[in-house]
């Protein structure tokens, strides 16, 4: 058993919420709008609650990984026989949040449970649901369906790397290219996308900081043709196809 390798996915702002509700008597939820409960007031414990779930997931949960959380809501709403409990933590980091708004939400409704259950032995928790997410690949992820590409490179080898990862993506090899990759030959460009060249470059040297120095390049030629010109390296290649290729699609 394992965790998932997540090390080559970019630090993004990511969100997600969830929601869930625990039946509940008519009487209970009396005791609850009164503050009549014995352990306190539940709406405010509850909130609480949800709130230390969302935090200690990457403890309670083996193959979640532990991330940082830089916002978490929790909601609950006293209905005539139920109460519903709403969730929503954002971050930024390379895996999603989906796994601590569920936590959230779960360990709240645990917390009306365990408030009322001296009272209430009909309680049943039920929808706990993801309700929504972004930020992730799912969101900027653009393939390459039906993109002209042309590779050119002295090393085969690497041309047959760069390739496979391109047509897994959708794109035609053709000499007429939409997209062209030059490997460790010069090639002049007329416009750098500086931006993405300094985020590739510092996700490089996080990687592996003995390559400082042989960066990957991107921009436009005097046509308007997107060039990316790559070392002949095959850690280079294979870091940045398979961190930031399904950003290509969004700037052919």
């Amino acid at each position: 058993m394992r965790t998932v390798d997540v090390s080559s996915k970019p630090e993004t702002l990511r969100s997600a919420s969830a929601y869930g509700r625990i039946r509940l008597k008519p009487e209970t939820v009396k005791l609850i709008r009164e503050k009549k409960l014995p352990k306190g007031d539940l709406v405010e414990a509850t909130r609480l609650t949800g709130i230390f779930g969302a935090k200690r997931t990457g403890e309670i949960l083996p193959f979640c990984h532990p991330i940082s959380i830089d916002f978490v809501e929790v909601e609950v709403k006293v209905n005539d026989d139920n109460v519903e409990v709403r969730s929503k933590v954002v971050g930024i980091a390379r895996t999603g949040y989906e796994m601590e708004a569920l936590t959230a939400v779960s360990t709240a409704l645990l917390n009306v449970y365990d408030m009322c259950k001296g009272f209430d032995e009909s309680m049943v928790i039920e929808e706990i649901r993801l309700t929504e997410k972004s930020g992730g690949k799912s969101d900027w992820k653009r393939d390459l369906k039906g993109v002209k590409v042309n590779v050119l490179s002295p090393d085969e080898e690497l041309k047959k790397l760069t390739l496979s990862y391109l047509t897994d993506l959708g794109a035609l090899e053709s000499r007429d290219a939409d997209l062209l990759v030059v490997i460790g030959e010069p090639y002049e460009l007329e416009d750098e996308i500086r931006s993405l060249e300094c985020v590739v470059a510092l996700y490089d040297f996080r990687k592996n900081p003995t390559l400082v120095g042989e960066e990957i390049r991107i921009g436009r030629d005097k046509d308007g043709t997107l060039v990316l010109l790559m070392p002949r390296i095959e850690e280079k290649i294979r870091n940045f196809f398979e961190t930031f290729g399904a950003l290509l699609g969004s700037l052919v």
